[in-house]
């Protein structure tokens, strides 16, 4: 976080501290703070919006914290709650696509880098990659890069997962879990993609060409997918 970025949550925080203070030794009696935790939701959007380049993601993170907080002090009502988050995310969506001919998460390419610092946690003996990408885009090259398994998560965001000319291991599984996202998948012809994926509202396409060899490798893909869509080429 960039320096005026911390002095704006910094300031937040401490606005918010006084008050409470205020309020708790009865030197003001009117002031509730019923919902104003959402400020830890609000404040940090907030300043990513002038500070990141992604700034549908901000923006949905900001309207998301609002909406929060009009729904903890009774303004909003909770079952109408989800139903505005939807329309927030279409709208904000819509306009991105209007205004923006490279599309929502436009501005992204391939870190070399990114691979070597994914988490890794042990399954059976086997090192499973870590992503979690949420408002945003992010691009993984495993060429020349030993892959067992993956655990992917995207939640607003877009993940490329390109295996064309890794170390594959044969039964390598990539558990999926996708929110208002999409997942795309890249893998030879030498391979063979085989997938599970629970989806509501969502979408599962494969364009894999597969070209039968002595060495043919099989990746397992199962997870789930909702409110997006997963793309195998």
């Amino acid at each position: 976080m960039s320096r005026t970025g911390k002095i704006i949550c910094g300031a937040a925080l401490l606005l918010f501290g006084i008050v409470w203070v205020l309020e708790i030794t009865n030197v003001i009696d009117k002031f509730s703070y019923e919902g104003w935790w959402t400020i830890f939701i609000i404040v940090p959007f907030f300043v990513s919006l002038f500070t990141s380049k992604q700034k549908a993601g901000s923006i949905i993170g900001i309207g998301i914290g609002v909406l929060l907080l009009l729904s903890t002090r009774g303004i909003v009502e909770w079952y109408n709650f989800w139903k505005l988050i939807l329309c927030l995310i279409a709208i904000v969506w819509g306009l991105t696509l209007i205004f923006n001919r490279k599309g929502p998460w436009s501005g992204s390419c391939p870190d070399k880098n990114a691979v070597k610092e994914l988490k890794q946690i042990d399954q059976d003996g086997r090192h499973i990659r870590q992503i979690n990408v949420s408002f945003g885009k992010q691009i993984f090259e495993f060429a020349g890069q030993r892959f067992e398994g993956a655990d992917v998560q995207s939640n607003f965001g877009f993940v490329s997962i390109d295996l064309r000319n890794a170390d594959l291991l044969d039964g390598a599984v990539i558990k999926v879990d996708c929110n208002f996202g999409g997942i795309e998948i890249r893998a030879g012809h030498d391979v063979i993609i085989k997938q599970a994926v629970n989806t509501s509202f969502a979408g599962v396409e494969s364009h894999h060409e597969e070209i039968y060899t002595d060495n043919m490798k099989t990746i397992y893909i199962n997870g789930k997918c909702c409110f997006g869509g997963i793309e195998v080429k």
